[in-house]
């Protein structure tokens, strides 16, 4: 089974909703009121130990983020995070929380508890995530060296079983205008400053699969498009079988307002005074590189 990437497709079907869309919402946030809370950066994946839980707090609209009080510690915050009830403990060197004897199962739920007093009130998060099943495995970990539109590129895999959500994110080891494919087909021939403007969405790529056959005994195909691919380098795509915390999170968290202008909460799925997630994924890797075709 392949699946071709459609973003650029989903871009111009969103565009299209929007400008028909009735209206044109605004929320007024000059006088919304602030409340502390615990903001939660965590994902445990099988196979490995717990590590790099990034436990914050949030601050009041307009004012300057003073990072010297951003991450909750035990000594500032009183802070206390556990997974299942086995305390974490925290590196004041990396600002995380970790256990190296806390090792992830496959298929197994977990809670994390996070107390701490964030300007003097005393708050508490908890929540819940469901490690994938074993399953999820790339095939093709090397797909090598290649010139730039002369071959098709794809990548194979296995699903995990129960798992529909599955993230590919693209990371090329240089991005430069120097490295930039200047003869592709959408944004051929840039200028310098152009390019420097916006030179996060060039960096940036990644690719979705939603509700897949996750029970499929038959490799799954996602093809590499050359908007994946914005420049002559060496890739390493981190692929990633996602629980529904993962899902969620990824797909609600920078995308508060609706294609027909209406505004929505992220969804956090954490209870108590918490925002941010708490995930699990299967992780993968896959390296290949893209050369010019002269």
């Amino acid at each position: 089974m392949i699946f071709r990437t459609f973003k650029i497709v989903m871009i111009l079907i969103a565009a299209t909703i929007f400008m028909s869309s009735c209206g044109d919402p605004t929320v007024s946030i000059e006088n919304a009121g602030y409340e502390p809370k615990i903001v939660v950066n965590a994902f445990i994946y099988p196979g490995q130990s717990v590590n790099n839980i990034y436990i914050m707090r949030n601050f009041k609209l307009n004012t300057k983020i003073d990072t010297s009080i951003l991450y909750l510690t035990p000594s500032m915050n009183e802070a206390t995070v556990a997974i299942n009830g086995t305390p974490l403990q925290f590196n004041d060197t990396t600002k995380t929380y970790y256990n190296k004897n806390l090792f992830i199962n496959y298929g197994t739920t977990y809670r994390l508890s996070v107390s701490a007093i964030i300007d003097g009130i005393s708050l508490i998060t908890e929540s819940y995530t469901t490690t994938p099943n074993a399953g999820f495995e790339i095939l093709n970990h090397d797909l090598g060296t290649n010139v730039y539109r002369e071959n098709d590129l794809y990548i194979d895999f296995m699903p995990s079983p129960g798992t529909s959500f599955y993230l590919f994110s693209y990371k090329p080891d240089s991005a430069s205008f120097d490295n930039y494919i200047n003869n592709n087909p959408f944004l051929p021939n840039l200028e310098p400053d152009y390019f420097e403007e916006n030179y996060f969405r060039f960096l940036f790529q990644f690719n979705v699969l939603l509700n897949i056959n996750s029970y499929s005994t038959e490799p799954i195909q996602l093809e590499i498009m050359e908007y994946d691919t914005w420049f002559y380098a060496n890739y390493r795509v981190i692929a990633y079988a996602g629980d529904d915390n993962f899902k969620d999170y990824f797909l609600t968290a920078s995308r508060v307002q609706q294609f027909d202008g209406n505004f929505i909460e992220p969804e956090f799925h954490l209870t108590g005074e918490g925002i941010g997630v708490f995930g699990s994924a299967v992780r993968d890797t896959v390296t290949f590189s893209i050369i010019p075709n002269n």
